[in-house]
């Protein structure tokens, strides 16, 4: 069946797209995840609840702006009453042309076509916009029509909803209102509304169904730490059970040791690759500061290597050594403008030391030295990392919606 985005003023829909959307006049600082009761629905697009799941509660996804600030976009595009009023005469001449030809037609299925000639010859955009105020009040919908239109006797408001797609021209909203593009639809739509309606973009229904991801940043926002933290802290709730299980295990405390710094590792590797892979300005500022990057091409060759450079970046991203702490706090500052905290280090780094025993000289320092790690230390250790990744990821959580800074009202 696929799944479907809306585009609603006022709660009026007046385009849908299945499994895809385009962003249109929406920027992504108007993206916003709203909960709210099954209740609440917007019948026109979705399904009413059952009496039993009222007040269940739903999460939308949706990009959200006011009607006055749709108006302005549109209008520094072009798009204004001017450009709705030259494109309804437009539609109206065109319509009245084909049933005019239709007229010629010897055929008595043919005289249909030309009723309502001395109707649209006979119309203004404002007896249109009328009509369109009374099909959005009353919350009649194009898919609805057929099961009310006999409530109903105005001509234009029959005319609006039997866009006859075979002698009409073509068009990219819902309704049959005499305009080409969404835009002077969405125009036309403002005109009737007051100044500050909500208009929307709906895209709950394909997030559900998996068609798109463009939400991801923002849920990972609003939750209190990013997916990876939520990675590390799992790691470290296994290394804690294991402490509890063998309190006196003087070789499992080593081997715990080693891996809470494992998985700080982890996390800061993972972390950096994200946001690289995901995130233009971070791309291109890794491409720039890495040494790994400096050799010279030739101008034919440049998209050859745009093709493979993220491959590229993951293989040198990949052979990084995040416990050298020094190399690791200046590449999270470089490129991710990221700051490890200052309290933590130099405990931080003793401890990575102590892993390079345990991991490569068999637990013992380079004099020969056995090293003694209790669980104790391992607890420790724990504390150390966690603040240190803590402070980490609230910074990278706080970045995640920076993109928006370039975007224009």
């Amino acid at each position: 069946m696929g799944s479907f985005a809306e585009l609603t003023i006022g709660r009026y829909p007046i385009s849908s797209t299945k499994n895809y959307y385009h962003q249109w006049y929406f920027r992504k600082k108007d993206r916003v995840i709203r909960i709210r009761p099954k209740a609440q629905r917007n019948t026109l697009i979705w399904p009413a609840a059952e009496p039993s799941e009222q007040h269940e509660e739903e999460t939308d996804y949706l990009y959200v702006c006011s009607g006055t600030m749709l108006r302005r976009r549109l209008e520094l595009a072009g798009f204004n009453r001017e450009t709705l009023e030259r494109e309804f005469k437009e539609c109206i001449a065109s319509r009245i042309a084909s049933r005019e030809e239709m007229a010629l037609q010897d055929h008595e299925w043919a005289k249909d076509y030309t009723l309502p000639i001395p109707i649209l010859k006979a119309s203004s955009l404002d007896d249109w916009l009328k009509a369109l105020k009374k099909a959005v009040d009353e919350r009649i919908p194009s898919w609805g029509w057929d099961d009310v239109k006999d409530k109903y006797s105005d001509p234009l408001l029959h005319l609006l909803f039997s866009h006859d797609k075979f002698i009409d021209e073509p068009s990219i909203h819902d309704t049959g209102f005499p305009c080409t593009t969404l835009e002077s639809m969405a125009v036309a739509m403002l005109e009737i509304m007051p100044a500050e309606v909500e208009c929307v973009l709906d895209i709950t229904d394909l997030i559900g169904g998996g068609w798109t991801d463009s939400f991801e940043d923002l849920i990972e926002y609003h939750q209190d730490h990013t997916t990876f933290y939520e990675v590390f802290a799992t790691a470290i709730a296994d290394t804690r059970s294991l402490i509890d299980f063998a309190p006196q295990n003087i070789t499992l405390a080593r081997l715990l040791f080693a891996n809470v710094i494992t998985a700080m590792e982890t996390y800061l590797s993972d972390t950096l690759k994200k946001q690289v892979l995901t995130r233009v300005a971070i791309n291109r500022r890794f491409v720039q500061t890495n040494e790994a990057f400096k050799e010279k091409i030739v101008v034919q060759d440049i998209f050859r290597k745009l093709e493979g450079l993220n491959e590229e970046i993951v293989q040198v991203i990949d052979m990084m050594s995040f416990h050298n702490l020094d190399k690791t706090t200046g590449l999270y500052k470089s490129v991710l403008d990221t700051q490890f905290p200052s309290t933590t280090m130099a405990e931080l780094k003793k401890a990575v030391e102590v892993r390079h025993d345990i991991i490569h000289r068999n637990g013992k320092t380079t004099q020969g030295k056995a090293i003694e790690v209790s669980m104790q230390d391992v607890v420790r250790l724990i504390e150390v990392v966690d603040t240190t990744i803590q402070h980490i990821d609230k910074q990278i959580k706080d970045g995640l919606l920076d993109d928006d800074k370039g975007e224009d009202n």
